[in-house]
This record gives C-alpha cells, sequence and structure tokens, in this order.
C-alpha cells in the first residue's frame, strides 16, 4: 500500500497519538494499487504479522470455515494469521447485533445495508471512520458520490461499499414472441400493458388450444409491483405533496395508478386468482414453464433461481424475452431509478485506533481482492484470478472457455469465498460482461437487448439515497408493510379504491408524517435534490 501522509494524519486525529508510522502493505502489488513502496521503517511494520479477526454473513454453501486451504493461502499472500468467522445470511443480523452488544467486537465486520443499527453503531463509536483512507486504494477511490453519501454518518463514512451495478436489479421484461404472434406492439404505459397482459391471457398466445396462460407474473406482497420508471417507483422519493415535500412513491397518485392497473387484470383474470398466497419463486417457476407472459429479470448469468432459458427453451422453443422500456410518465420523464450502486460493506473496528499498521493490512487485503481482470484472462494462467477462485479444477473449473465456480469446493478452497471480489466496473462494463459470460445463446441476446436498454436510458437518482434517517429507518418496514397490506386488500376486493386518500392519512398518522419531515429536513440540510443522468 501507500506510505501516505493523508490517512496517517486521520488515524491520528482519531487516536489523538502520536509517533505513529505509516506502512507499505508488503511485498505484492495488488491488481487494484500502484504497488508503490515506503521507507524500510514501514517495511519493518508492514512485515510484522497480523492477527486479523473477521466477522461475516455470507452466501456460500458449504460456509467457509475458519480452517480451510484458503485460509492458509490468505496467511501466506498477505502474511497474516486471518482468524474468520462466518454466518449464513439468514441468521446473521441476529448473531450480529449480539456479537455487537457483547464489546468484543472482531477487526472487520461485514454488514448487508445501511440500516438503523448502522446507523447507531456508528454513532456509539464502534466504527473507524475510512474516508481520509479510501482515496488511496485504486479499487476504493473510484468509489461515486452518492455511494458515498449513503454510507456517511455525521460526516463520516464508515463502510468500504462492495460494487452491485446501479443499473442492475430486477426489470420489467416480456415475451416478445407474443406479443408477435398476436401482432402487439410493445407496450409503452399502463394501458397499453393493461390490454397485452388480457390478451396473453385469454388469446392462447402459445397456441395449445387450452386457457392455461397468465398475462402478468405476481406474487404475495405485491411482489414484484409492477413500477416501469422512477415515476412508478414506490421506494423513490421522486414525487412531492402540497408542502413541497418529496413522499416516497407508495402513497403517490403514481401507485394509485398501478393499483387500479392490478385490480382491472385481476377481473379480467390476466393475473393468477391464487397471486396473494403465491411465492415468487413459484412464479419464475410458471414463467419458465411457458405460462407467464409479463415478468422481471435483471441482466446477468441466468440461473434456476430466476428466468432459466434451458429449462424456458424446453418447454417453449420459440420463447423470446425482452425488456419492456419505461415508461413515460404524465409528467414527461421517462427513465429508470438508479439503484444503490453496491451491496455489502466491510466496516473497521474502532479499535483499531492506534493500530494503523493493521489498518492499512485490512485494506490491502481488501483492495487487493477487489482487482479487476478482463473477461477474456479470467483462466488458469492468469495467476491473480487462480489464486483468488481456488485453482482450476477446485475452486472453479472452465466450461466453453468460461470459468464456473464448483460450489462444493469453492468454500474450502477460494479465497474469494472469504474476502469479497467484487471489482467496481466503470462505464458498464459488466453489463457488457454478462452478454459474454452467459452459456446460452437465449442468454446472450437477453442480456444484450436488457444491456442496450439499460446504456440508454435516464437513470433517477434518489436524494433519499444519499441521506441518513434513523427513525425512518426503523419504521420503514412497518410503514411499507400497512400500504402493501391494504393495497392487497384493495386489488382483492376486500377494500375499495376510493378508500386511497383515506389510507394515506391513515399511514401518515402510523408516522408517516414525521417519516417525511425527517427524510426532507436531511434532503434539505445536504443540499440535494433529486436529479436525472
Amino acid at each position: 500500500m501507500k506510505n501516505n501522509k493523508k490517512w496517517l494524519t486521520a488515524l491520528l486525529a482519531v487516536s489523538m497519538t502520536a509517533g505513529l508510522v505509516a506502512c507499505s502493505g508488503g511485498n505484492d502489488a495488488s491488481p487494484g494499487t500502484s504497488g508503490s513502496t515506503g521507507s524500510n521503517a514501514s517495511d519493518n511494520q508492514a512485515d510484522k504479522k497480523q492477527t486479523i479477526t473477521w466477522f461475516e454473513g455470507t452466501w456460500e454453501s458449504p460456509v467457509p470455515e475458519p480452517k480451510s486451504d484458503a485460509v492458509a493461502k490468505i496467511n501466506e499472500k498477505f502474511n497474516v494469521d486471518f482468524q474468520p468467522q462466518y454466518i449464513p445470511w439468514d441468521t446473521y443480523e441476529e448473531k450480529l447485533a449480539v456479537k455487537m452488544a457483547s464489546g468484543d467486537l472482531p477487526d472487520v465486520i461485514g454488514m448487508e445495508e445501511v440500516n438503523s443499527n448502522y446507523v447507531k453503531w456508528a454513532k456509539d463509536g464502534a466504527f473507524l471512520p475510512l474516508e481520509e483512507l479510501l482515496d488511496d486504494y485504486e479499487t476504493m477511490k473510484i468509489v461515486p458520490p452518492f455511494v458515498r453519501d449513503s454510507l456517511t454518518v455525521d460526516g463520516h463514512m464508515y463502510g468500504v461499499p462492495t460494487y452491485f451495478s446501479a443499473k442492475g436489479g430486477k426489470k420489467m421484461v416480456i415475451r416478445q414472441d407474443w406479443l408477435d404472434k398476436l401482432g402487439l406492439d410493445m407496450p409503452t404505459n399502463y394501458e397499453e400493458l393493461k390490454q397485452v397482459a388480457i390478451a396473453f391471457a385469454k388469446q392462447d398466445p402459445d397456441g395449445n388450444g387450452k386457457d392455461d396462460t397468465l398475462g402478468l407474473g405476481l406474487a404475495k406482497n405485491i411482489y414484484y409491483d409492477p413500477q416501469n420508471g422512477a415515476y412508478y417507483h414506490n421506494d423513490a422519493w421522486y414525487h412531492k405533496n402540497e408542502d413541497g415535500q418529496y413522499i416516497p412513491g407508495m402513497i403517490s397518485e403514481a401507485n394509485k395508478e398501478k393499483i387500479q392497473f392490478l385490480i382491472d387484470l385481476s377481473k379480467e383474470g390476466a393475473i393468477s386468482k391464487d397471486w396473494a398466497v403465491t411465492t415468487y419463486k413459484d412464479v419464475f417457476k410458471e414463467f419458465n414453464a411457458g405460462k407467464v407472459g409479463i415478468w422481471y429479470e435483471q441482466p446477468g448469468v441466468q440461473s434456476a433461481n430466476g428466468i432459466y432459458p434451458p429449462t424456458l427453451m424446453a418447454n417453449a422453443p420459440e420463447a423470446v424475452v425482452a425488456p419492456v422500456p419505461p415508461f413515460k410518465a404524465p409528467d414527461g420523464s421517462e427513465g429508470l431509478k438508479m439503484g444503490s450502486g453496491w451491496y455489502r460493506m466491510y466496516l473497521v473496528s474502532s479499535k483499531l485506533k492506534d493500530q494503523p499498521e493493521k489498518v492499512a493490512k485490512i485494506l490491502e487485503m481488501i483492495d487487493y481482492m477487489r482487482g479487476s481482470v478482463p473477461l477474456n484472462e479470467q483462466n488458469p494462467q492468469n495467476e491473480f484470478f487462480d489464486w483468488k477462485m481456488g485453482g482450476e479444477g477446485e475452486g472453479y473449473t472452465m466450461v466453453d472457455g468460461l470459468a464456473s465456480k464448483n460450489p462444493e469446493k469453492r468454500s474450502m478452497t477460494a479465497p474469494a469465498a472469504y474476502i469479497l471480489d467484487f471489482s467496481w466496473a466503470e462505464n458498464d462494463v459488466d453489463l457488457e460482461e454478462f452478454i459474454e459470460l452467459s452459456p446460452t445463446q437465449e442468454g446472450k441476446d437477453f442480456n444484450r437487448m436488457m444491456t442496450d436498454m439499460l446504456k440508454s436510458t435516464k437513470w433517477y437518482i434518489d436524494p433519499s439515497g444519499r441521506i441518513i434517517a434513523p427513525n425512518y429507518m426503523e419504521k420503514k418496514t412497518e410503514l411499507k408493510k400497512y400500504i402493501t397490506d391494504e393495497t392487497t386488500k384493495m386489488i382483492i376486493g376486500q377494500r375499495s379504491i376510493d378508500e386511497w386518500d383515506k389510507m394515506v392519512e391513515e399511514w401518515l398518522a402510523k408516522g408517516g408524517q414525521e417519516a417525511i419531515d425527517e427524510v426532507n429536513k436531511a434532503i434539505a440540510d445536504s443540499n440535494l435534490q433529486g436529479e436525472w443522468q
């Protein structure tokens, strides 16, 4: 790592001690750093083996163990005693809270998102401020401002975010071959979408002579919500109330329009009569069975957990899945809501405030793992790629020229199963790579269409995603559930949509108005506003 005075000064300010010596990161330059060396004194500090405790949730299965070939590789590469503890994400939050309450904090802590716990623990001084350090690392300094804002509490950024495409996430898709067969155009608004969905349900688009197709997929908790644009996004703070305050989309007239759309589809039999008790995974199965015309998917390498071309093509060989471009809204806008730009982060314990050499080592490890490898070099000949993936034939295998993870061995052999290795992608390079990574031609075609659409559309940066509103964070789930429950009643006929304004007033009385006030104050204090790019 760089022998940089800026990060040393920051640590001195935190610890209020003198005489700390900055360090280089050892002998190997990471793919994400300049690899500059420091003084001999710094090198001596860096050569000292550091014991680093690491506590994080994981999606890996089997769960990575504290002792493994991968841990040995990490120890050797970084000259550390790496002591990890990994917990499946479904129980991690509870165990993390216990760990934090104990006061016996590990050196590195993983979290999925900014939530009320993140804010509380940051305010309590549990984490080390990192904003003065990150620009010294190539893979971290390119993190955009709106992402940094989302992690900042009282002027300090505590987390090292891991890349997730801000343009990724589920988007509305449609059976293009069904449109073509029925002589229909791609829908551009909800009225056209309604007519298409009804036709898909009633005009036998699969040609089997049976009444067995659905126009639109829908699952319990209105999942996925049929939004197709920032204007219609339930979680976007896009609209404003009569007082000029931003409000969440869930209480806007735009959501009312969507709910009326779903009511109409329900009456026409264009959605499943059992949607309110159906899981979204079951809707994916129905789509892959060739029985649903409109659903949701994201760019990426398709798997059996989503729209899966091999299964779909086996059931419907003529299927062509295409993205639905964002609808032009009544206010003239036409674009999608920008995502957070990250998923999961690393936090460093504040107990390391007087151990700059250990902090540097931790950031070196994270930075090294985030090093980018071009798609055409993701093979055994690239030593860095082969090392982090656990070796060909162990952590991964090459299939048709592409590296494929071996889940049963990866968590024992691959350092990337222990330390996240998602490189920060710029200029939508990750979207382009998804095209090449797709193992089927149908997957390549879908990702090309999706990528072209996402790269050509406009994107709304939500100001609420750039501020911290602790009280709203605590009540957000409860408030959203109330709207979801009440609008579900409207769709299935248990409550009239004529009571929309009454429902909104109920939401405001349950803490919604306090949330609006808090969010808007934070937006104003930060001098932010919603913006398009």
